[in-house]
């Protein structure tokens, strides 16, 4: 108990039939943990503990707590049209892994962390391919590279903060967490629909100081920014010496014609910030996205690049650059495009087949997603509700009076499930 005494470290040996070094470091480690206290010429004290907390009373309240929590996985999805994520048909691991291979060659290069603003055989290759297939304008020294969007919006939002703006407009279709990281830095942030009408109107309503927008990224019925919208965004940004930033996460997918020229390109004046990640063409687990700052910003981010250590993996950059250097990033565009082109083709006409003239089918000309305008007195909670219980999950757009409207994705459903998936949607939507 505590205060007693412990029986010194020769007795001990002898009652226990052990050496007296053996005793000792069994004393000197409960000395160290705190359970008994030596002190000079007198045996060890035991040291008093406080009560700790009933090992079952705690676990059994936790426990409990967990078991009371909603389970996100009571239901197994198995056919997922809510997720944009990579088509498992899409992408040739194979070579990639030789590419990663041939990086291992020179292990001197995966010992340090990295360049703080990217490696430089990635920049080179980035701001050519932007150049020529973007209209991007940039050198190697002006990218930056960073582990995703969301890493790059955390410095970008530091970048802007201290530049004194506290006023950020985002578009209704960005991720919500873009939303949040800017509201965590503090600033007030807004939703607009960058196709709308009044935007401008409310962009100077809210005296938004900044606008994050997708140009290039197709709405629903497959529309991008116009090109007399471009234009207007791009005088209201000179005008009120505001920033556009562009985020152009999915220009590449697009089935037919060229893709629309970057934001970015067009501008006279430098307030475009530019923003892109590989993750549609890519597996999005290679954790990479690139960032061009326009030259107002970048002094800013020049002071601060010491504060900013590398997010992005060494290996990974380096795999990509010689990717994009021996054409296989090119190749692989060309390939997502033609698959993805005839797959949503395919899915198009399931849900026309299926539907009939219950839902309005919206074929995409780029991205992912398909538009579904389904005709219904249900409600959107209702279709969601009916679409999980039978292993399907969508993604909800918008609830309207006598329809819902929903987004539906055909990258990680494999072609030839397409039909059963559409069949099990349907069948969940009868009658409703």
């Amino acid at each position: 108990m505590a205060g007693s005494r412990l029986p010194s470290v020769r007795s001990l040996a002898g009652e226990v039939g052990v050496s007296k070094i053996t005793v000792e470091q069994a004393y000197l480690q409960l000395a160290a943990e705190g359970y008994i206290k030596a002190h000079e010429r007198s045996p060890y004290e035991v040291l008093p503990l406080p009560v700790l907390l009933d090992n079952r009373t705690y676990f059994e309240t936790v426990t409990e707590t967990a078991s009371a929590l909603p389970d996100s996985n009571t239901t197994s999805i198995r056919y997922n049209f809510a997720t944009g994520a990579m088509d498992p048909e899409g992408f040739d691991y194979t070579r990639w892994k030789r590419y990663i291979g041939y990086i291992l060659r020179e292990p001197e290069r995966l010992l340090a962390y990295g360049n703080p603003q990217g490696e430089p055989e990635l920049r080179a290759q980035l701001a050519k391919y932007l150049n020529n297939a973007r209209a991007v304008r940039t050198t190697v020294d002006h990218i930056i590279i960073g582990s995703g969007t969301q890493p790059m919006i955390m410095m970008l939002a530091a970048l802007l903060k201290r530049a004194g703006l506290t006023t950020v407009a985002v578009d209704a279709s960005v991720i919500i967490g873009v939303t949040h990281i800017f509201n965590d830095y503090g600033f007030t942030v807004i939703t607009v629909d960058q196709h709308s009408e009044t935007l401008l109107t409310d962009l100077a309503d809210s005296a938004a100081e900044v606008l994050y927008c997708t140009p290039s990224h197709g709405d629903r019925q497959g529309r991008v920014m116009s090109a007399g919208r471009r234009k207007e965004l791009l005088q209201w940004a000179a005008e009120q010496g505001s920033y556009l930033i562009e985020d152009d996460y999915d220009s590449e997918l697009r089935y037919y014609g060229r893709p629309i020229s970057s934001l970015q390109g067009m501008a006279i004046t430098e307030r475009v910030i530019y923003m892109g990640t590989p993750s549609k063409v890519l597996p999005p687990s290679i954790r990479i996205s690139y960032m061009v700052l326009p030259p107002v910003l970048w002094d800013d981010f020049l002071t601060y690049r010491s504060s900013y250590r590398q997010s992005a993996g060494v290996m990974e950059q380096l795999v990509w650059a010689r990717y994009i250097k021996d054409g296989e990033w090119s190749k692989q565009i060309r390939r997502l495009r033609k698959h993805y082109a005839d797959k949503s083709k395919f899915l198009v006409a399931q849900l026309q087949e299926t539907f009939g003239d219950k839902v309005k089918v919206y074929l995409p000309e780029g991205g992912v997603y398909i538009g579904l305008t389904v005709f219904t007195d249900k409600g959107a909670k209702a279709l969601l509700k009916a679409a999980r219980e039978a292993a399907c999950d969508v993604r909800i757009e918008a609830d309207g009076e006598h329809e819902v409207r929903c987004l539906l994705s055909f990258s990680a459903i494999p072609t030839k499930q397409l039909e059963a998936a559409v069949t099990q949607l349907g069948n969940a939507w009868k009658g409703m």
